[in-house]
């Protein structure tokens, strides 16, 4: 039986969304999140911390006048954090139902600096892509075309959010495998505007050194890792309350897979970043 299905039996993850509430420095928020994220968004951001694992990349680096845009948002957990440090959050979303609850979030915690774009990142200038469903809400692509079920969605580029934004200092991407397409096409104009980039690379889809090439000619340091990907501690802690299955099962689960050395070859946490 694959982890996630055992997860989700023992989570007793049954397709509803669920209220979280979690504490970031003396912030309190609530947000409905599918049940179906217990194992992946709401461990990965709020206990594992993996998008901030490297001292560097941790969101309170990111503050005052920052931009950060968060790609692949789903319903705005890393939003909702990120929305604590820095100017303005830019949370794009394209699957129209996931967008609704990121909305839902944004206004239930009162995070006017959250600005939500319910668009798909691409690589190409396009006006609308189909958005196609699948078994889990965070795992919605444009890539999947077996999948009839889906939404035509618009676009939004790089170039674009840069127009608008000006220099970008934190880009976020969790986009399903599109990855590839936005960093073949992007122009070393527009990256040299990004001042840091994290993001899930999903290498059934590409070459990670075909991403890793492009932003190391125009500056970046860059280094990635295999999940799974624990922070140890952190100068501003991620309190979440409740979920006392989850955090038995993550102990158990994850001590299990240091002691067997094991890790998750289909997924890397690439880390990017330019002096400034």
């Amino acid at each position: 039986m694959p982890l996630l299905t055992l997860v989700n039996k023992i989570i007793r993850s049954k397709g509803n969304i669920v209220k979280i509430k979690f504490k970031v420095r003396d912030e309190s928020f609530e947000a409905y999140v599918p049940d179906d994220q217990y194992w992946i968004s709401i461990k990965d951001i709020l206990l594992n911390r993996e998008y901030e694992y490297l001292p560097e990349f941790e969101l309170n680096n990111f503050k005052e006048k920052a931009i950060v845009i968060d790609a692949g948002a789903h319903v705005g957990l890393f939003s909702l954090v990120a929305s604590g440090f820095a100017d303005k959050v830019i949370a794009i979303e394209p699957h129209p139902i996931n967008y609704r609850f990121l909305e839902i979030n944004k206004i239930k915690n009162n995070c006017s600096n959250i600005i939500p774009v319910n668009k798909a990142l691409v690589g190409k200038n396009i006006s609308k892509v189909r958005i196609y469903d699948a078994d889990l809400t965070s795992s919605s692509t444009i890539l999947n075309k077996k999948v009839k079920s889906g939404y035509d969605v618009s676009t939004i580029t790089l170039e674009e959010i840069i127009e608008i934004c000006g220099q970008i200092d934190l880009l976020k991407v969790d986009i399903e495998g599109a990855e590839f397409d936005i960093f073949k096409n992007v122009s070393n104009k527009s990256l040299r505007q990004i001042r840091a980039i994290v993001g899930e690379i999903h290498l059934e889809h590409g070459d990670i050194n075909s991403i890793t090439q492009t932003l190391e000619n125009v500056g970046f340091e860059v280094s990635y890792f295999h999940p799974p990907l624990v922070k140890k501690s952190s100068k501003i802690p991620i309190e979440l309350h409740g979920c006392i299955k989850l955090k038995i099962l993550r102990r158990l689960v994850y001590t299990f897979v240091s002691l067997g050395n094991m890790e998750e070859k289909s997924l890397a946490i690439l880390f990017a970043k330019k002096e400034k």
